[in-house]
């Protein structure tokens, strides 16, 4: 038997044990059951709930840009430690809070309950901080170690590990429910929230061993497609070794033998002269900013909905604890199915073909959704299975949209550019309370359709990369006209930048960071 070696890039791998961990911990608490604990703390209301969120956005917007640009100048690495240390924080301010609120919301005062809003406004003010160093520095790190190429199929991976991790926290959550008495009061809610906060204190520890040095530098990430995700006999220390033994030496050899997908850039003088010579290459300069402008418009349009339909199908249609979060179990396995499949499509149409396709038939999903309300007042659960197959459509093109900015933008700035994202997690927050006080003053259906008309526009806008972005994503890694300043990354490696004084340096919901389900 002959020993394969598969060799895992050490910033890889952590990412992706992360994305699994902080899918489990983040949809246990941080979704339907803590929106529903924010409800029944504020007397029945939706606009607790959506100004809890505004906080959380706003903390989001006044950190997104200093945490960026710190991890750019002095090591993504040394954010996501901070990150982990701001986790274990917050985690026990969260649940000492708790603990002084109690479990019977009657007993509390107005004045009480209003404090007890404060607090939690600022704890999650504090999430947000950390949940934009995991989207941020550690997945501007995850690029960084990832080939030019193949991205991809990269963030395809830390998606679904994410996604598919995710259902972990309904299934535990209907456990507990149905061991509790399955009721919507503070005291079952809070167990499952005080559960998943002890889990964030595992991904705290991960978040302290991510590591700088171990990226890709600039010839490994435009070459590394040549011998990456194959054998190896003596990998190199930013790698971690999986080995599985093969009986078939026909099925090595076909290992070692990787298809060319990445050959080397162009320089940057190179690029420079194409530049002036095509406006093609120049127009490309714009697509992080197309893509940066469309995500915020989406998220604009998701905050007004997110936090609001699980409390849709709590209210409206009536279901117990345990029945709205069988939803969210299906909910994951429909986005990682869609993913897939928009994975699996983007080499034959393109990644920006693919995404406007899923999205398109997204947003018509939820227009469904409000149109149909009316004829299904009688059977409402019907209206189940149309949510789920629109938030599938919504969330899978993620791997592809992320896949093209970290194309676009230079290794040193990736960090920025991923701060900068998560400043659209305002857009998401700040409506939250617009959406909390339209559902209050009307509906939920009126929120609905608001949301569908906005992230109608926002397609629109994400269409303009049309004519910008190659079909065919291995064209990159051979291109002949990557832009040189907001395109592919420039020819000077991260490591060589860090050893001078001041070198530079980085995640979608139920709760976003890969990102929240929208």
């Amino acid at each position: 038997r002959r020993q394969r070696k598969l060799r895992v890039n050490h910033n890889v791998f952590l990412n992706l044990v992360l994305a699994v961990l902080y899918g489990m911990s983040d949809s246990l608490w941080s979704g339907t059951v803590f929106a529903a604990y924010l409800k029944r703390l504020g007397g029945g209301k939706n606009t607790p709930v959506g100004d809890v969120e505004a906080v959380n956005g706003l903390a989001v917007l006044f950190s997104a840009l200093p945490v960026g640009y710190l991890a750019d100048k002095y090591g993504r690495d040394k954010m996501c430690r901070a990150g982990g240390v701001l986790f274990v924080v917050t985690a026990i301010l969260h649940a000492g809070t708790m603990s002084w609120i109690g479990t019977d919301e009657t007993k509390l005062t107005e004045s009480q309950r209003q404090y007890s809003l404060i607090l939690l406004g600022t704890v999650m003010a504090l999430w947000g901080i950390g949940g934009g160093i995991v989207s941020g520095p550690c997945q501007a790190l995850y690029a960084d170690s990832t080939p030019a190429g193949e991205r991809s199929s990269y963030y395809h991976y830390l998606f679904i590990a994410y996604i598919l991790s995710s259902i972990v926290g309904p299934v535990v959550s209907i456990i507990l429910f149905q061991k509790l008495g399955d009721e919507w009061n503070l005291y079952q809610l809070g167990v499952i929230i005080y559960v998943g906060l002890g889990m964030e204190m595992v991904n705290a520890l991960l978040l302290l061993f991510f590591d700088d040095k171990k990226a890709l530098n600039e010839d490994e990430e435009e070459n590394s497609s040549d011998n990456d995700n194959v054998s190896a006999i003596n990998p190199t220390s930013s790698e971690t070794v999986i080995t599985a033994s093969s009986t078939n030496s026909e099925e090595q050899a076909q290992l070692e033998e990787g298809e060319d997908l990445s050959a080397p850039l162009l320089s940057r003088e190179e690029h420079n002269s194409q530049d002036h010579a095509g406006g093609a290459t120049t127009g490309r300069r714009w697509i992080p900013y197309i893509i940066f402008f469309a995500s915020l418009v989406f998220s604009i349009g998701s905050g007004m909905t997110v936090k609001f339909f699980p409390l849709f199908f709590k209210d409206e249609v009536g279901m117990s604890p345990s029945q709205v979060q069988i939803i969210y179990v299906l909910v994951p396995i429909t986005m990682s199915l869609f993913s897939g499949v928009g994975t699996s499509l983007a080499p034959y149409i393109g990644r920006v073909q693919t995404t406007l396709i899923l999205q398109f038939l997204g947003v018509g999903c939820l227009y469904g959704m409000v149109f149909f309300k009316t004829f299904l007042d009688a059977h409402p659960f019907l209206l189940v299975p149309v949510y789920i197959l629109r938030t599938g459509l919504m969330n899978a093109p993620y791997p592809l949209i992320e896949s093209i900015l970290m194309d676009f933008v230079p290794k040193d700035e990736r960090a920025r550019w991923k701060s900068l994202e998560s400043i659209s997690q305002f857009g998401w927050c700040g409506s939250a309370a617009v959406g909390g006080y339209v559902s209050d003053k009307w509906d939920y259906s009126h929120t609905f359709f608001l949301t569908a008309s906005i992230q109608l526009f926002g397609n629109l806008l994400f269409a303009t990369l049309l004519p910008l972005v190659p079909r065919k994503e291995q064209a990159l890694a051979t291109a002949s006209g990557a832009p040189s300043n907001s395109g592919l990354a420039s020819t000077n490696s991260e490591e060589d930048s860090r050893e001078q004084p001041g070198g530079l340096e980085t995640v979608s919901d139920g709760s976003d960071s890969v990102d929240p389900i929208s």
